[in-house]
C-alpha cells in the first residue's frame, strides 16, 4: 500500500476547504484517510493553514508522497526545508537556528515582494493621468489639419463647387474610401492630393 499525503476536499459548493490527509493512492479524493494532518483554507490572500508537524514528518520518514500542491504548501510553510535538514543529519539546536533565519529570509522576501506590487500601482495612476491628458490634447490638435482642406475648399468656390456639397460629400467619403451608396469621387480626389 502506497501512501499518500494530498488535500481532500471539503466546504460549499464555489467555498473549498481542503483536509490535508494521509491517504491510500487508490483510494479517490475524497475517499477514506488513514489520518488527518491539517487543514487549508485557499479563500484568503495569506496563507492560512494548519499542518501538524511531526506527523506529517512521520508519514514522510515511513515514505508518504506529497502531491505537487501538499509539496507548494510544504514550502511555504518551510516544513520542506525542515524535512531536508533533518535528512542531511542536523538536529537540535542548529536546527532551530537555520530554521529562524529561513524565517527572517521568508518575510523580508514577501515584504519586498509587496513593497514592489505597491510602487508598480503608484506608478500606473500615475502614468494613466498623463495618457488621459494627452488624449484630451490630441483630438484639438488634429482638428485644425483637417479644417484646412475645408477651407481651401471655401476660398476656391469656382474649382471645387458650393462648400457645403464638399462637406456633405467629405461625411460620405474618409481617406479615399469609396462607399457603395455613393460611386462619385473620394475626397482626396476633389481636393487634389491624389
Amino acid at each position: 500500500m502506497s501512501v499518500k499525503i494530498r488535500l481532500k476536499r471539503m466546504g460549499r459548493k464555489k467555498r473549498p476547504f481542503y483536509r490535508l490527509v494521509a491517504i491510500d493512492s487508490k483510494k479517490r479524493r475524497d475517499g477514506l484517510e488513514i489520518e488527518r494532518l491539517g487543514w487549508y483554507d485557499p479563500q484568503h490572500d495569506q496563507l492560512k493553514c494548519n499542518i501538524h508537524e511531526d506527523r506529517v514528518l512521520f508519514w514522510l520518514d515511513q515514505g508518504a508522497l506529497p502531491s505537487d500542491t501538499v509539496k507548494g504548501l510544504f514550502r511555504r510553510e518551510g516544513l520542506s526545508y525542515k524535512w531536508y535538514l533533518m535528512q542531511q543529519g542536523i538536529k537540535g539546536l542548529e536546527l532551530d537556528k537555520l530554521l529562524d533565519e529561513w524565517d527572517k529570509r521568508e518575510k523580508y522576501r514577501l515584504e519586498k515582494a509587496k513593497s514592489k506590487k505597491v510602487k508598480k500601482k503608484e506608478l500606473s495612476k500615475v502614468e494613466e493621468v498623463p495618457a488621459e491628458a494627452a488624449a484630451e490634447e490630441t483630438p484639438a490638435e488634429e482638428a485644425p489639419a483637417e479644417a484646412e482642406p475645408l477651407d481651401l475648399a471655401a476660398n476656391n468656390p469656382e474649382k471645387f463647387g458650393s462648400y457645403l456639397e464638399l462637406v456633405t460629400l467629405a461625411e460620405f467619403r474618409y481617406e479615399g474610401q469609396r462607399s457603395p451608396s455613393l460611386m462619385g469621387p473620394t475626397l482626396p480626389e476633389i481636393i487634389g492630393t491624389k
